[in-house]
């Protein structure tokens, strides 16, 4: 029986089957479109490529972050008038010391802010400040009170409410009422059981050293017992009255148990009197996180240090590992390159005391991974010569001119220079230095370092009103150093590696775009090859049709011979 080849299809790819030829067909146009998508599988393995190394750029870029954001807290802050944060050196701690040995935080509780004083104090508490406390005769709460009336209340130099009170009210239901109004008043109420049947009405103040004062209209606070004959509070549980505080031999009295504004940058809470004993109060430089940062930034670096070797290491057999995926890379090779060079020099910030890594006790061991190697070295320079050490960190920016405001400082480069400004009619009109102009843009009172000048990267605020010339010195520090270098790099906008991983990004579109149209052109090729397979089918199939005929016939002749 002869049958004819079908068409099939699966999914979107054609087959041919049931041949006449006995041809492997099927082999024949998997084979010739191979050969036209091999292109498309080598542009697929780039793009796999590709996204293997935008990955490893993504990690050192997250790499490099981290090693800046360690130093955020040693680093030079805004110099701008606008700036209100500090760093690590700025921040302050106080310690707490009582003279009898016990715990001092049982008796005070201090916090200090970045711009509290280095200091010591003495301090003796003579008493706690309280709120007045005021009760009602015996009362039961549930009991109507059989008390109509009204009285007001509130506290000394405040707002007063009226309180209504009807003779169906209870103990319970007036305190409610009164509570309703603490807000304008600033008395609470609350109830207080001394026995069955027996509760006292509590009037307590909301603020300490403030008298609660109550006006009779109706004979009603009387009634209740709250007040006697002469309008005076029939039971007063707790007077009024201040805190009294002693520091270094001042008495300070103060209405509240909170002291806010006693000593500039400390707030302290009184928690209970002293008694025959000081509590000395020292306000110091924050050590602890001046030292987290920096040992911080150790474990920062020794990460990307990590991600290094990974990168370059080569076995011994000459092969390079799998995850090496940025070996012999440019950019990897420049910023450890320029790194390095960071870690190895002199800070032009830094006095003869601090002015290497190795100053700090900080040394490379023999994988080239920092380590603090000399601890007490660095302890000693935290206690003992903390302004060294913050100048090691800081860049120093002095100026002639108190009015220059440094903005932005972006650049590596320390610098000495005098700013010629020129002012026409309030405004700025021009910056020189050393009678060359172009070296600095003005915009407002906007002075920038133009771009592809030593000045670039800098940017001043300067208000004038006359034409003035303005020395000017910046030397970096090395925290400035290190972060304005890897920015360069690490950037999530403008750095080199995140252009780079836009570029792969943009490749692996058009490589895609490609592959895909390769691979669409293959199957219309796929398609065209499975007609043309078909139709020689199909005449193959007319022929032996044609050939089953002849025969056919041929027999028929030969049996009319016969």
């Amino acid at each position: 029986m002869t049958t004819t080849s079908t068409v099939s299809t699966s999914g979107s790819t054609s087959y041919l089957t049931g041949t006449i030829s006995g041809l492997d067909t099927d082999s024949l146009i998997e084979a010739a479109v191979a050969q036209k998508t091999a292109r498309a599988d080598t542009l697929d393995a780039k793009v796999t490529a590709n996204t293997t190394k935008i990955s490893a750029y993504q990690s050192l870029q997250s790499l490099l972050t981290d090693i800046t954001d360690s130093l955020s807290a040693l680093k030079s802050v805004a110099y701008s008038s606008l700036s209100t944060s500090g760093n690590a050196f700025d921040e302050k701690s106080a310690y707490l010391t009582a003279s009898d040995g016990s715990d001092a935080t049982d008796v005070i509780a201090v916090s200090a802010d970045d711009d509290a004083t280095a200091a010591s104090y003495a301090i003796t508490i003579t008493q706690l400040a309280k709120a007045m406390k005021v009760a009602s005769t015996a009362q039961d709460a549930s009991a109507a009170l059989g008390v109509s009336g009204d009285f007001t209340i509130g506290v000394e130099a405040g707002t007063s409410a009226t309180i209504a009170i009807t003779s169906d009210m209870t103990l319970t239901s007036l305190a409610a009422a009164i509570n309703a109004q603490s807000g304008t008043t600033g008395v609470n109420a609350t109830l207080l059981k001394v026995d069955d049947g027996d509760y006292r009405l509590v009037l307590s103040a909301s603020d300490t050293d403030v008298d609660i004062q109550v006006t009779d209209n109706s004979g009603a606070a009387q009634a209740i017992g709250l007040t006697d004959t002469d309008g005076a509070f029939a039971n007063v549980l707790q007077a009024a009255q201040p805190a009294i505080v002693t520091i270094d031999g001042l008495e300070v009295t103060s209405a509240s148990n909170q002291l806010t504004d006693t000593i500039p940058g400390l707030s302290i809470s009184l928690l209970q009197a002293t008694t025959g004993q000081t509590i000395t109060l020292d306000i110091e430089p924050n050590y602890e996180d001046v030292k987290t940062a920096i040992t911080d930034f150790i474990d920062a670096y020794n990460a990307l240090r990590d991600f290094i070797d990974t990168n370059q290491t080569v076995g011994s057999d000459g092969t390079v590992a799998d995850d090496a995926v940025l070996f012999a890379d440019s950019i990897l090779r420049g910023v450890t390159k320029q790194l390095s060079g960071v870690l190895g020099q002199s800070v032009a910030a830094a006095d003869d005391t601090v002015s290497t890594l190795a100053s700090l006790g900080i040394t490379l061991n023999a994988d080239n991974q920092l380590e603090l190697s000399d601890e007490t070295t660095l302890d000693n320079l935290l206690l003992e010569n903390l302004d060294s050490l913050q100048g090691f960190f800081e860049t120093k920016f002095t100026t002639s001119d108190s009015a220059l405001k440094l903005l932005k400082n972006d650049t590596s480069a320390s610098l000495s220079f005098t700013l010629d400004v020129s002012v026409t009619d309030g405004a700025i009109t021009d910056v020189t230095v050393g009678g060359e102009s172009g070296l600095f843009t003005v915009s407002g009172n906007r002075i920038v370092g133009a771009s592809g000048t030593i000045y670039e990267g800098l940017s001043f605020a300067l208000v004038a009103t006359q034409s003035t010339s303005i020395d000017v010195s910046l030397q970096q520090g090395f925290a400035d150093l290190v972060t304005t270098l890897l920015n360069s790099y690490a950037d999530s906008s403008t750095g080199v590696i995140q252009k780079q991983i836009q570029s792969l990004n943009e490749t692996n579109a058009a490589l895609s775009d490609k592959s895909d149209q390769i691979r669409d052109d293959a199957e219309t090729y796929r398609t065209k090859l499975v007609q043309k397979y078909s139709a020689m089918e199909q005449e193959l199939y007319a022929a032996q049709v044609l050939q089953q005929q002849i025969k056919a016939i041929l027999g028929s002749s030969s049996d009319d011979d016969e």
